[in-house]
């Protein structure tokens, strides 16, 4: 379809990227398209679809990296693009820090002949011309792209990404591939290319690294168009919205939340003329039955070919992709759900994931259970499931408790099975038809009930796991990462049934969405040595997510003054043994009044240029901009007018900073 463009294609100055009427195949099978469209400068753009409907294919076709098999794709001159894939192969011997330093080619390239300049210059010769104006000229740029601050901006990136320190030097080719993926994304992330393409970003990502990753991106000059099923990424990042489901493209204007209402009313609206059709359509073919053969005979032939003519109007592609799940309870529990005291667990020659941990659970609640990868949140799921002991301690389950346990990975099984008979194996009750229309609401129907579930897919098998769940009629969930590998409209599935589910559940999840509906009570996990000082490894907090993300916020905030106070080594450098500090040369009183007038002054200056910059980040974040015609362009090159002020403002500050 055509993109519903505030800026026509021929705009150079704001187009990065144009595609006119491309499409893709595979196998005869159209995977998208025709689908006409541009990509402008400064743009965030989402792309979302079910799984394997062909949105890495469409990304990988607008950087280049695929052919479509029609149309064109016109990218700009000298584009400077970054594709971070989905499933990276990194393999090199280099050390993470050193693989990332290392893909920033131009920098290293430019540094390389800096040193090749320098040398020259370090032994006496002298440049002359062209040639010290191309010595002046690179390192101008070496400075803008920010090679100075290469290392410092590589391990930043790094530990915001959730790779500590101790993996700097670790080799490459011995990642796990979470962490791989990790290392594909700070690849990608810190080129700061003209446009970055990201195919699922947030996986293998804790709830610390998706908020930096988000806050990178809202920060970035880059154009952003990044493939993801997180929806409370979608809504903060992203101005536009691309859809791919059927084949077909709908790009619309909004951000997720934006977008999925409108595609609700839209269903609804092709639902309305669908029903309209039919009801004209049955009473003009009662019309001709009533009157083929009699005195109206002309009138029901005209009616005949009217009827021939008529056309239905489009069916909606969304109810094939809108799973519809309820999940009941058999029982109720008794209103002390489970009671845990004194629980430790430790794995032999490794320090304790968590110790002395009390616990009590109420029926009804929905206790999430948050914090960084490997802290122990998964084996205290484990441990709740009495699927293994705890090190210490007791764990109590209420009387009329039923269990239904979701792991975070589980292996497809073993013995070849279909579909039908895996779920008959969970539901041996039901019929063979019951068990179909039981598969049917969590996408399975058709043939596809006869598919081995050795073949299927992560997010098909967990959609299969679910269904298994489900039935269940348990009135205890504890479900680790249960939105893993599903796409976005089966993520709205379960949360909407989760809605109106009466029973407790135990969440181990980093999807915000989710945590925001439905936690009651959060439980804060931590590494081992890395919680903030003053905190436990494991915190609670006795509210919902809006109430976690406030307390803890306070609690840094605390923690940022109390650091402040200290005297700081750094700006309070020690005297060394024989040697004398340099004071500043003596000024009069009157110029020192000055001086100090002009340091509040920068101050000053300082705080409005901060405001400044993060109204103009909200205004980038926000859909209503990318409807103004240039005003996202116009706002981001404010923004590194801002950014540039603000830095030179430091510098004064810094330099004057002697004579306070």
């Amino acid at each position: 379809m055509l993109c519903p463009c505030l800026i026509p294609i021929g705009a150079p100055d704001l187009t990065l990227v144009s595609f006119v009427e491309i499409s893709k195949s595979f196998s005869g099978h159209l995977i998208f398209g025709p689908v006409t469209g541009i990509i402008r400068r400064s743009e965030r753009i989402g792309v979302v679809g079910p799984n394997g409907a062909g949105k890495t294919t469409f990304c990988r076709v607008l950087a280049g990296l695929d052919r479509p098999d029609t149309g064109e794709v016109h990218r700009e001159k000298n584009l400077k693009l970054s594709y971070m894939e989905q499933e990276p192969s990194l393999d090199s011997e280099r050390g993470v820090l050193d693989e990332l330093i290392c893909s920033c080619s131009e920098i290293n390239h430019l540094e390389k002949k800096i040193r090749e300049y320098g040398k020259r210059l370090e032994a006496g010769e002298k440049l002359h011309g062209k040639e010290l104006e191309h010595y002046g000229g690179m390192m101008d740029r070496f400075e803008r792209l920010g090679g100075y601050s290469l290392s410092s901006r590589a391990e930043k990136i790094l530990t915001g990404l959730g790779l500590e320190p101790e993996t700097f030097s670790q080799p490459v080719n011995s990642l796990s591939g979470g962490q791989k993926s990790r290392l594909a994304l700070a690849r990608a992330l810190i080129g700061e290319p003209d446009i970055l393409f990201l195919d699922e970003p947030t996986n293998h990502l804790d709830l610390k690294a998706i908020e930096f990753l988000e806050n990178f991106l809202l920060e970035t000059t880059s154009t952003v168009v990044v493939i993801s099923h997180d929806r409370a990424l979608l809504d903060k990042l992203t101005g536009r919205t691309i859809e791919i489901l059927d084949s077909h493209v709908t790009i619309r204007p909004g951000n997720y939340s934006a977008f999925s209402q409108w595609a609700h009313a839209e269903a609804e609206r092709l639902e309305r003329e669908r029903k309209n059709y039919e009801r004209k359509v049955e009473k003009i073919e009662e019309f001709i039955r009533r009157n083929i053969y009699g005195q109206k005979t002309k009138q029901a032939q005209s009616r005949r070919k009217m009827l021939a003519r008529l056309k239905p109007p489009p069916r909606t592609r969304r109810v094939r992709h809108a799973p519809n799940w309820e999940i009941n309870i058999s029982r109720e529990s008794a209103s002390v759900v489970i009671e845990a005291e004194g629980v430790s667990m430790a794995w032999p020659d490794r320090e304790p994931l968590f110790e002395n941990l009390d616990l009590t659970l109420m029926r009804g609640e929905t206790l999430a259970v948050i914090g960084d990868n490997g802290t122990g949140k998964s084996t205290l799921i484990e441990i709740l499931a009495g699927k293994i002991p705890p090190h210490k301690g007791r764990i109590d389950w209420g009387r009329e408790v039923n269990i239904a346990y979701l792991p975070q990975r589980i292996s497809h099984p073993v013995e070849l099975s279909s579909v039908l008979e895996f779920m008959y194996a969970q539901a041996p009750e039901l019929t063979i038809g019951e068990l179909r229309n039981l598969l049917a609401r969590f996408l399975f129907t058709g043939e596809q009930v006869e598919q081995s579930v050795d073949s299927l897919s992560e997010g098909e098998f967990r959609r299969l796991l679910l269904a298994g769940l489900i039935h269940s009629k348990a009135n205890l969930l504890l479900l680790d990462e249960p939105t893993n590998h599903l796409d976005i409209y089966s993520r709205e599935a379960l949360q909407n049934a989760l809605g109106e589910y009466s029973g407790t559940v135990v969440l181990i999840t980093h999807d915000r969405e989710l945590l925001s509906a439905f936690a009651t009570r959060i439980l804060e996990f931590s590494l081992t040595g890395r919680a903030a000082p003053g905190m436990d490894k494991v915190v609670e907090y006795d509210g919902d997510y809006s109430y976690y993300k406030q307390e803890r916020a306070k609690f840094d905030r605390a923690l940022v003054q109390k650091a402040r106070k200290k005297p700081s080594s750094s700006s309070r450098p020690e005297k060394k043994a024989g040697v004398e500090k340099k004071r500043p040369r003596q000024i009069s009183k009157n110029v020192l009044r000055k001086l100090k007038e002009r340091i509040a002054l920068l101050e000053s200056e300082i705080a409005q240029l901060e405001d400044r910059k993060h109204e103009l980040q909200l205004e980038l974040a926000d859909p209503k901009t990318y409807k103004q015609e240039g005003r996202a362009a116009e706002l981001a090159t404010v923004l590194e007018t801002i950014k540039g002020e603000i830095e030179e403002a430091y510098k004064e500050w810094e330099q004057l900073l002697e004579y306070d």
